[in-house]
Parts: C-alpha cells; structure tokens; sequence
C-alpha cells in the first residue's frame, strides 16, 4: 500500500528529528531532501504533502502531552483528609 509506505518513511524521518528545549523541530524540507536523497527516493507531491501534515499533526500531539503533563494537579481541598473530616462530610444515618 502506497499509505503503508509513506508511514514508513514518516516514522524514519521522525526518529532523526531534532528539539530545541522547548520541544520538537518540524521535519523540515533540507531534512527530507538530505533523507531522500540518501534514500535514493523521488516523492511525489502527495507523498511529501502527506509527510508535512504527519509532521504538524505529530508537533501538535506532542505539544498537548507536554502542557497536559506540566498541568498542575488540582487540590479539592487544602484540609487533609482524616478520619474525623470524612465522619463530618459523610455523617452515619442513625435512627
């Protein structure tokens, strides 16, 4: 399959990506033209076209790890919770 093939390359272009500190370079085009000349791999449009969205797509995902990853955990409650505190949120009904 002509997909299956592109993914491949995607995948191997990806590993060779480099960052910066504030988190992944695009794939560039110098990046896969040096690839697909050592390759010895003529793309066509739609394959290259198909190689920058995977790459946007790939930024974007890896973008919203980070900030979902760097989100501060939200406390409820500055209390701890003890036993006593659980007893007066969830009082025992007793007849």
């Amino acid at each position: 399959m002509a997909g299956e093939q592109v993914w491949y390359w995607f995948r191997e272009l990806d590993c060779q990506r480099t960052g910066n500190g504030f988190g992944a370079n695009a794939i560039g085009f110098p990046a896969i033209g040096e690839w697909s000349r050592l390759r010895g791999v003529v793309l066509l449009q739609w394959q290259l076209d198909a190689i920058v969205a995977m790459d946007l797509k790939r930024r974007e995902v890896m973008a919203q790890k980070a900030v979902d990853r760097d989100a501060p955990e939200q406390k409820v409650s500055e209390r701890p919770l003890t036993s006593r505190l659980f007893d007066a949120i969830f009082p025992t009904k007793r007849k």
